[in-house]
């Protein structure tokens, strides 16, 4: 992907690149969801920590396997997802969104930051820092390190994946030590989460690496963590050792001592260790592993609605995909449920649309395409298309209907829906030759739109945002691949992006999704769960929608069950 290969960054759109659910990714730019019902989550107190809460126990030593590698130990250079996870344990931030968004807003809570107040007819979003906040080697975290994190992040030499998200803020001043103020060029309902995204660095462990500098440095090293862990060993390829930071400030401080992550790509290896007791926390299990890992008297099994959904991106200004009617009979011509059943029995679920189900924006009124080849054959035939040769394929004034469906190695998943969908659509006349192309390639064709259709999938976070891949803006530069463009929908996203009141922004996002599946440039195939796997005895394990590690400081276990590294 030119200038953004294999970035990802779990506060935007990416895009899924291994059946496994290794995201080696391309970001696509905040197709984020706030998960909210109601009002707007307004900036508010944070809730206090008790003191009770700061007392670490010991933990002992727990084994995390993991498919693939950091990519920097510096938030603002990641090119995956996996990256973030880490910054997220090493790095301190104002504040952090948790879990709680299917009924309304998520809440945040402290980081850093032990208080916020918006001000100024919305346009000012105060943070009055915890003085007690420490970096790894005791000095204070001030506003200082919080306004250089916020220059990196909106620097263009430093080109951070995420940096859009700051693109409403004006001005970031740090009148004291312990007080950050943020300038809005307008009122809207992400100010708080936008202003919290991205890591807190220490500005004197960075500060003497100019910007310009930062993309071609490795940054293989975590100098001067502020999180609940710090780095103890890192063996490129192989592991990540973290151990508990004694100078984190927040809560709770780290129950465990050590956390090992070892780097085992193979899928099926990180099976075969996971059951024989060398790792002991296992993400994405794959399907066909589930009951083996159930069957273990040592290991249990988590599911969790995962924040993504696999679909098919049609490109519309092809002349033989340019008819809406076309794309909705080809919709209608898949059967989702036999490719559920035959590829994702246990964890997928049928997709209705461009919002996740579980999400506040979700219309709740919009289901899944129904299965219908007689309607497919119907609509084909008001597009002028008919079989008059009598060999099984629709033509139209001399043109057979074939195209070409693609995806990428690799995707165990995605080959075998670009396979299934070629079979059924060949039912209605219909010819999809398969081709299957490395990840680079897959991207660069996208990009250049040199498609026809292709299978792809997009992990989301917890901000609605449609334009990215429906906007007709998005088309030149940005992330509408299959070229879609409607007026009505373009002004139904305008609106519902500048609404600050959700309860005003939900109806017109309802609107804006029922539109894009009539006019169907993509179709919406399905949403998965992620099967995590952790021991019986670890206590907190309570992975979440956007991360297998969420709440990690938390968890525990006796001090001798441990894994070996």
């Amino acid at each position: 992907m030119k200038g953004r290969s294999e970035r990802a960054v779990r506060g935007w759109r990416l895009y899924l690149t291994m059946s496994g659910g290794v995201l080696a990714a391309a970001a696509v730019l905040l197709a984020a969801r706030p998960l909210v019902a109601g009002d707007p989550p307004s900036p508010r107190a944070a809730p206090a920590i008790e003191a009770g809460e700061t007392t670490p126990r010991p933990g002992g030593r727990l084994v995390i396997g993991v498919r693939g590698d950091v990519s920097s130990f510096n938030i603002y250079t990641a090119r995956n997802a996996f990256t973030m996870e880490i910054a997220d344990l090493l790095y301190p931030k104002l504040a952090w969104e948790q879990d709680d968004f299917r009924q309304g807003p998520p809440s945040f809570a402290p980081g850093i930051a032990r208080s916020w107040e918006l001000t100024d007819a919305g346009r000012t979003l105060t943070f009055r820092l915890d003085p007690s906040a420490r970096w790894a080697d005791g000095t204070p975290i001030t506003s200082r390190d919080v306004l250089f994190s916020h220059e990196a992040a909106r620097s263009a030499q430093v080109g951070w994946v995420g940096r859009e998200v700051k693109e409403f803020i004006e001005q970031v001043t740090a009148p004291d030590p312990t007080t950050v103020v943020y300038r809005f060029s307008r009122a809207y309902p992400y100010q708080l989460m936008d202003a919290a995204e991205g890591n807190i660095l220490p500005r004197a462990a960075y500060g003497a690496i100019p910007f310009p500098r930062w993309p071609e440095e490795a940054f293989q090293t975590a100098p001067i963590p502020g999180g609940p862990f710090r780095l103890k060993r890192y063996e490129r390829g192989a592991l990540i050792e973290l151990e508990r930071n004694p100078h984190y400030h927040g809560a709770p401080r780290p129950h465990l001592e050590q956390v090992a992550f070892r780097i085992i790509p193979d899928e099926a290896m990180l099976v075969n260790e996971l059951l024989a007791g060398g790792i002991d926390v296992m993400e994405n299990v794959p399907e066909d592993a589930a009951a083996r890992v159930e069957a273990s008297p040592r290991l249990r099994l988590v599911s969790v609605p995962d924040l993504s959904y696999t679909y098919i991106c049609w490109n519309t200004s092809r002349p033989l995909l340019a008819d809406a009617r076309v794309r909705r009979a080809l919709t209608l011509a898949i059967d989702r449920q036999a490719i559920i059943e035959g590829l994702v029995p246990r964890t997928g679920r049928p997709s209705a649309g461009p919002i996740l189900s579980f999400l506040w924006a979700a219309d709740p009124g919009l289901a899944p395409s129904p299965y219908d080849p007689a309607g497919a054959r119907k609509l084909l035939a008001e597009a002028g298309w008919a079989d008059s040769d009598g060999d099984g394929l629709l033509d139209r004034q001399g043109q057979v209907f074939r195209f070409e469906l693609e995806t990428n190695q690799g995707s165990g998943l995605r080959q075998g829906i670009v396979e299934m969908v070629a079979a059924q659509l060949r039912q209605v006349g219909v010819e999809a030759v398969p081709r299957f192309f490395d990840f680079g390639t897959f991207i660069d064709r996208h990009e250049q739109h040199e498609f026809d259709a292709f299978v792809g999938s997009w992990r989301e976070s917890t901000k609605v945002d449609l334009r990215s891949a429906f906007h007709s803006a998005s088309r030149d530069g940005g992330y509408n691949y299959g070229l879609y463009a409607n007026e009505k929908v373009d002004a139904l996203i305008d609106q519902a992006r500048a609404e600050a009141d959700f309860a005003v922004a939900g109806p017109l996002w309802r609107e804006a999704q029922r539109l894009i599946v009539e006019d169907a440039p993509y179709t919406f195939l399905l949403e998965r769960d992620r099967l995590h796997a952790a021991p019986r005895d670890l206590q907190g394990f309570a992975p979440g929608p956007r991360s297998a590690f969420a709440g990690l400081a938390g968890w525990r276990r006796d001090a001798g069950g441990t894994a070996r590294p």
